[in-house]
């Protein structure tokens, strides 16, 4: 079943449900994988629902100039697989 909105706790179940030494990489720029670089993992301040041109996505940066007077949360921010 997926989750609407997966929090850090949502995300552990998911993980908890494959092997604990199971490695985790991320699709590369063109070909291949890369492995997961803890140093990209970050919390931005996200402002929800903010995207209104085709090209947004659903949620922006909180500093982008179209999210200001909307409140910001917190979020876990992973690497985005380039290609799908």
């Amino acid at each position: 079943m997926k989750e609407e909105n997966v929090t850090v706790s949502g995300l552990v179940r998911i993980l908890q449900t494959y092997p604990r030494n199971m490695r985790v990489v991320v699709n590369g720029y063109e070909t291949g994988f890369d492995d997961l670089d803890s140093d990209i993992v970050s919390v931005r301040e996200i402002c929800l629902n903010a995207g209104e041109e085709w090209r947004d996505k659903q949620h922006l940066r909180a500093q982008d100039t179209k999210t200001k007077g909307r409140a910001a949360i917190k979020a876990l921010v992973l690497p985005l697989p380039v290609n799908v």
